[in-house]
């Protein structure tokens, strides 16, 4: 991911929309993925974000409708992530383009950016409307759903502890992009017209997800501080993994791991009985 625009429409008045957005305050109670502990140090703004304490600030233009958020560990040294406030119709339209920092890992970039989109998702419950429009994921011929009676507090947890993107989204079904290409559907629980197959929620027994990243220690340490219980902690494995696990809200296990050397003498290098 180098660059992202997205796009959420909303019922209420622009000049509403853009006052509530550009005061600086307000990050946590639209954005509380993105920014939380929000505090003043002397002219600048620190706050708790996922790549952990960062300096904030958001740079208004009521002429434009623009404001610029910026984020970064420095203060002479941050992001930008430029929205713009429009009208729309009866309303307002509220357009965000995130483009990756230099020197940022995709991984941390799609962190940043899905706190950002959960929290332009969530514009909706306060100014109406919150239909989202972002680019689509190109054609995959496999990847798995699951059907869950916890909606939204799954869908919260993929995209804020586990990085992925929301590429379609609505009341009933999404569908989410991780950086390294997996996919994944969320399907609600017992709706009608669906196959008697896909009308009650999974429990999380016979099937887990897998989750390849850079460094699983790292990972494990990121979602502990995160308040993610570790079902299983981080341990190399015979068949050239070393992995942790953890439970998403409807108890499925998901196994995130790296790859490491597979010892001579490991049973995965022995032949299968005949």
């Amino acid at each position: 991911m180098k660059t992202c625009t997205t796009t959420v429409t909303l019922t209420a008045d622009r000049d509403a929309v853009y006052s509530f957005l550009a005061e600086i305050r307000n990050l946590p109670r639209w954005a509380p993925a993105l920014v939380r502990r929000l505090r003043q140090e002397g002219h600048h703004w620190r706050a708790l974000t996922p790549g952990g304490e960062d300096y904030v600030a958001v740079v208004p233009d009521a002429r434009t409708g623009v404001l610029d958020l910026f984020v970064g560990q420095r203060p002479d040294e941050m992001a930008p992530v430029p929205l713009r406030v429009i009208r729309q119709g009866g309303g307002a339209a509220v357009i965000c383009s995130y483009f990756l920092p230099a020197g940022w890992s995709e991984e941390v970039g799609e962190r940043y950016h899905n706190a950002l989109v959960a929290g332009l998702r969530g514009l909706g419950a306060r100014f109406g409307g919150g239909e989202v429009a972002a680019p689509q994921p190109g054609p995959n011929g496999f990847y798995p759903s699951v059907v869950t009676a916890r909606f939204y507090e799954t869908w919260d947890f993929y995209t804020t502890h586990l990085g992925f993107r929301t590429v379609c989204e609505n009341d009933v079904y999404v569908h989410l992009v991780h950086p390294g290409g997996a996919q994944l559907g969320l399907l609600r629980e017992e709706l009608e017209g669906m196959p008697a197959e896909l009308i009650g929620a999974t429990n999380g027994h016979g099937f887990w997800l897998n989750v390849e990243v850079a460094d699983a220690d790292a990972e494990q340490l990121r979602l502990a501080r995160e308040g993610v219980e570790i079902f299983e902690p981080a341990e190399d494995k015979p068949w050239g993994n070393r992995q942790l696990l953890v439970r998403d809200p409807n108890g499925v296990l998901i196994a995130i791991a790296h790859r490491i050397p597979i010892a001579v003498n490991s049973p995965a290098f022995l032949p299968a009985a005949s």
